[in-house]
């Protein structure tokens, strides 16, 4: 086995987190890791990867960090992802089994969302996920298959058998050598399925379990690319086909290889639909005008994005909170390029939007990330604090996820808060019945927002709560950075340094010439918009 690149895998966890993808954020967004590390960093990682290889007490020692998250009809979807070491660990490991499998271009051939791991010629690659719509409408509009099974699978990540993923990553790579790294990638799935059922199931979150989520998927794709009109983008899967006859034995041969796998097809989103129902169901009615949106932005001229970006956009996102069928799709596109063309100096009337999202934070927790990314584009309107801080406070503050998302986004307001705000922070941080992750953000609001008084009271949780964990100690140090200097640095000294990653974070608080309480996000600018990554499509 070569040395694993485990700055890449940093760089892949730091993406996720600036999109906003990772469901537990970190309080920093990992940045810090590598200030910690040093310029050894790499070399550090792969030694300890090795001693841990070699030592099987010491995998997975901590357990995953899980979160659940709200869906379009209230329910919740189980997402978890591992501490930051062990995650690098998975990441490196699945960057490096994804470079040697991907070299058999046999692989997931019907798999449109594999394209997430492969690199492609150009500045940019192409969002998979248009890839797979535009497939859909190639083989309706243009190859005649006007009968279509739709359907997914239940449960998909939870269901993963450890057992046979390991069966598969070996004949794909098929190197002995490489047998030990595959049995420790394996120790730390089996580990962490211990949490809910042993031997099934990969975190959700992290990009490298979609990874081997494909993987899982191969002999289903092998199975089934006997239909032509067969692919997927994920676990979404679609076959389309030219007779009503084919349709329903296709779906039958689908029922019965998942079967096999001990998986199941989801049935309440499992329909065989024709002719227009096709358009109707899976086709966004209003393309053109997303795709017209969408060069207008790339031309980044004032008058074309004035005269056809904005007006499109603004029409766009007003309509998509009220009965639109493609209300995700078409919230997320335009508040993500609207949040752009702000940052860039267009105005707009924003008014509308603003009562929308204020008024859907009930309605739709589901777009709580998005809504808070857009709010925070404007950090100096003091009614939105005031506003975010009355929804935590109310009865309807019920997903974890949904809170801490709003508590990411109060970092980022330039607002003073008021007594009772802060006296609000303080109860919910003493909480120990809270999420830790929730409690921590209440940690850095405390030490961003109060004075030297509340501060101490950070200190007392630190000192006298011996359950706390890593996450929210780390929360708590960066909290007392504006302590009086005396008061702050015999805290730190007195701080019970035998876990090194407490003692390196102490340090680099230390090194820091101004505060700082939350992960400071570059916002894209219509500038620089053509080059990059066109996320939230």
């Amino acid at each position: 086995m070569e040395k694993l690149n485990f700055n890449s895998a940093l760089k892949n966890i730091i993406k996720q987190e600036l999109k906003g993808s990772n469901p537990i954020p970190d309080i920093l967004g990992f940045l810090h890791i590598k200030s910690i590390y040093g310029n050894d960093f790499n070399k550090i990682l792969n030694e300890m990867l090795q001693n841990n290889i070699g030592n099987k007490d010491k995998v997975n020692r901590l357990p995953l960090l899980k979160i659940d998250v709200p869906k379009p009809n209230f329910t919740i979807r189980p997402m978890a992802r591992p501490n930051i070491i062990e995650w690098l660990f998975y990441e490196a490991i699945i960057n490096y089994f994804t470079k040697l499998i991907l070299k058999n271009e046999e692989i997931c051939k019907p798999s449109y969302s594999i394209l997430n791991f492969l690199k492609e010629k150009g500045n940019k690659k192409e969002n998979p996920w248009i890839k797979f719509d535009n497939k859909s409408r190639e083989l309706y509009y243009n190859d005649g298959y006007k009968w279509a099974v739709v359907t997914d699978i239940t449960g998909y990540y939870e269901n993963i058998s450890l057992t046979e993923l390991r069966r598969r990553i070996i004949d794909f790579i098929g190197n002995n050598n490489d047998l030990k790294l595959i049995d420790f990638l394996l120790k730390m799935l089996k580990n962490w399925s211990r949490e809910r059922i042993e031997d099934y199931g990969i975190p959700q979150g992290p990009s490298a379990s979609g990874f081997l989520g494909d993987i899982f998927l191969d002999s289903i794709d092998r199975i089934m690319e006997k239909y032509e009109g067969y692919f997927r983008y994920m676990d979404d899967i679609r076959i389309f086909c030219k007779e009503e006859i084919q349709a329903k034995l296709a779906l039958k041969d689908l029922v019965l290889a998942l079967r096999n796998l001990k998986l199941n097809i989801n049935a309440k989103k499992t329909d065989i639909l024709y002719d227009k129902q096709i358009e109707s169901k899976l086709f966004d009615p209003k393309k053109v005008s997303l795709d017209s949106i969408e060069i207008a932005m790339k031309t980044e001229e004032e008058n074309t994005i004035k005269s056809i970006a904005i007006p499109g956009l603004l029409q766009l996102v007003n309509e998509a909170f009220y009965n639109d069928e493609f209300e995700k799709r078409h919230i997320v596109f335009s508040l993500y390029r609207l949040g752009i063309l702000y940052n860039s100096g267009f105005n707009f009337d924003q008014s509308t939007i603003l009562k929308n999202i204020k008024g859907s934070f009930i309605s739709k927790p589901h777009h709580t990330g998005i809504f808070c990314d857009f709010l925070s584009n404007f950090e100096n309107d003091n009614s939105l604090p005031i506003f975010l801080i009355s929804f935590l406070e109310s009865e309807n503050n019920i997903y974890e996820w949904q809170e801490i998302k709003i508590l990411q986004a109060l970092l980022r307001f330039n607002f003073m808060a008021k007594r009772n705000d802060i006296d609000f922070f303080l109860i919910k941080a003493k909480d120990a019945n809270n999420n830790f992750v929730i409690r921590a953000f209440y940690f850095l609001l405390i030490g961003k927002y109060g004075n030297n008084r509340d501060r101490n009271l950070l200190i007392d949780i630190y000192n006298n709560e011996h359950s706390l964990n890593n996450y929210a100690k780390r929360a708590i140090l960066l909290s007392v950075q504006e302590l009086g200097k005396a008061s702050r640095n015999d805290f730190y000294n007195n701080v019970h340094k035998t876990e090194e990653e407490i003692n390196s974070f102490i340090q680099y608080i230390k090194s820091l010439r101004n505060p700082i309480y939350y992960l400071a996000i570059n916002k894209k600018i219509i500038e620089t918009y053509k080059t990059s990554e066109t996320e939230y499509y």
